[in-house]
């Protein structure tokens, strides 16, 4: 897949016409091995580092899948370093590009593996796709569970049409447990129409009712028939100052996490920016 993987220990066998591995040592350090079918895979952690293919008539030698670098290329100062920093920049990469600090708080549930992460190198991806604003200061919720107080923001139209039709993205988070629910619209005016399907949805799974409801001050959350609907379902609406969208932060964080990642994966992958929809899927999974 790309990633460099430097070996140690090892020696030098004058006259030696193949390179030859040790299955010694990789279960020394920690590394497991599966076969199947005429195919050898080395794992740390869940994650596969290696691959190797034999066949019946080679004399039990397993082929690495891969290319040897050599020179000046090859020359590293700290085997485990190098480890611990290709591992954090596969798994930044793997989780959406994610921050260095977050990935640190995953590794420490023991979330990605048996390997502590190292530093992360710079990514022109996150470069790119993360640009801001300065932001407002901080201002603190005291919700006790979920859905006490939920906050949605919509966010278009993209500057690119998605492959589906889809020009907007709604968004709906729990300000207690942080989840995030998206839908991908393709007009203004089917917001009303995903909130109430949001919220039947649920308060049916979780058997709990939303209480209150911040946005911005949009027509498509002010209508006559959005409003009305909230009253008769005892849901307390807030908005925000007119022009002043820092004040529904929450959501507005979560649209700038979600585009933010979406931006930094079609960037690193080169795929089309029409596929933005399927990528904030992805980074909504993600981050919940």
């Amino acid at each position: 897949d790309g990633i460099v993987h430097t070996l140690t220990d090892v020696r030098h066998v004058v006259g030696l016409k193949k390179n030859l591995i040790s299955f010694k040592v990789f279960d020394r350090k920690g590394y497991k091995f599966v076969t199947h079918n005429y195919q050898i895979k080395v794992f740390r952690g869940s994650l596969c580092v290696m691959k190797a293919l034999t066949t019946p008539d080679t004399d039990d030698l397993y082929f690495l899948q891969g290319s040897l670098l050599t020179g000046s290329v090859a020359a590293v100062a700290s085997s485990s370093q190098v480890d611990d920093d290709t591992m954090t920049t596969l798994w930044h990469m793997r989780l959406g590009h994610m921050s260095e600090r977050g990935m640190a708080e995953l590794s420490r549930r023991g979330l990605l593996g048996s390997r502590k992460t190292g530093s992360l190198q710079f990514c022109e991806h996150c470069v790119f796709g993360k640009q801001t604003y300065l932001r407002f200061s901080r201002s603190v919720h005291m919700t006790r569970a979920v859905f006490d107080y939920v906050h949605t923001d919509l966010w278009g139209d993209a500057p690119v049409t998605s492959i589906g039709g889809g020009k907007y993205l709604l968004t709906f988070v729990d300000d207690f447990s942080r989840k995030v629910w998206v839908y991908i619209l393709k007009f203004k005016d089917e917001t009303f129409a995903h909130f109430r399907q949001w919220k039947a949805t649920v308060e049916t799974q979780i058997e709990r009712k939303v209480k209150y409801l911040r946005s911005d001050n949009g027509t498509e959350f002010r209508s006559g028939e959005f409003e009305k609907y909230c009253r008769d379902a005892g849901i307390i609406r807030h908005y925000t100052t007119v022009g002043t969208p820092q004040q529904n932060g929450v959501a507005e964080r979560m649209n700038r996490t979600l585009l933010e990642r979406t931006h930094c994966m079609l960037s690193h992958a080169g795929l089309p920016q029409s596929l933005w929809a399927e990528a904030v899927t992805t980074t909504c999974y993600l981050v919940n």
